[in-house]
């Protein structure tokens, strides 16, 4: 039995809601350990593309969902990123190809719209969290007109290569999987690389407020710091007053 499977007869046999994390979860790893096919955008199977549109679709419209125990938060970043991955391939074609159906066009609005809206969640989010827990940092698309005289097809919708990479590894091969291994390597590399400098500045920054805030306390110290004469003066006048 699958483990959606497995889900559904639980919720039947309970009164309880349905557990929409769960859900996300299950959608997600489908999508994940699903072999895909070459023949299809990206080499993305039709299951695999309602599963990824599920999963940030639910984030979006359930945004707490990112605050589970676990890498539910990194799993949604992960589905954005392959995402990424099919706009891109279907820009490429729709680029190639001047008479590409309605159907391409709307599945390609459809997934270009909610890949902005879980972009923006995920940004928002990633900017609450610790550095050394922070997920990718998505690109935007590149929406900038251009000529049909023009290579476009041979630049990418979204560069994946501006992506600020997560320090996991795992996460690092949704954004490097269509690199080679050398490039693969590089990427981690500086990634790793400016996620210490990202981890250094916000250290700086800490310990810059942490020198402020103890000033502050240190003069408030010395303003009522006061001998046992100073303070009877101070409740002489108090009561007389």
């Amino acid at each position: 039995l699958s483990a959606y499977t497995l889900l559904q007869q639980s919720e039947a046999s309970s009164s309880i809601n349905k557990n929409r994390g769960l859900h996300l979860i299950i959608s997600a790893m489908d999508a994940f350990l699903e072999g895909g096919d070459e023949e299809e955008d990206a080499g993305f199977t039709d299951s695999q593309i309602q599963s990824l549109l599920s999963v940030c679709n639910t984030v979006v419209e359930h945004p707490l969902l990112l605050f589970m125990a676990g890498p539910v938060y990194h799993m949604v970043t992960n589905a954005a990123i392959l995402l990424c991955h099919l706009l891109n391939a279907m820009h490429a074609r729709l680029c190639q190809d001047s008479q590409h159906g309605e159907v391409e066009t709307a599945l390609f609005g459809e997934v270009l719209d909610t890949l902005t809206s879980v972009r923006k969640l995920l940004q928002n989010h990633r900017k609450k969290i610790p550095v050394k827990l922070r997920c990718h940092g998505i690109p935007r698309p590149n929406l900038t007109p251009y000529s049909r005289s023009e290579p476009k097809a041979s630049v990418p919708f979204i560069d994946l290569g501006e992506t600020l990479m997560c320090a996991s590894r795992s996460c690092q091969g949704f954004v490097l999987l269509s690199c080679s291994p050398c490039v693969a390597a590089e990427r981690a590399r500086a990634s790793t690389m400016r996620q210490k400098n990202e981890t250094k500045k916000k250290g700086e920054g800490s310990n810059e407020n942490f020198k402020e805030f103890d000033k502050e306390l240190q003069e408030l110290g010395i303003e009522f710091d006061m001998d046992d004469d100073a303070l009877l003066v101070v409740l002489s006048r108090i009561i007389s007053t």
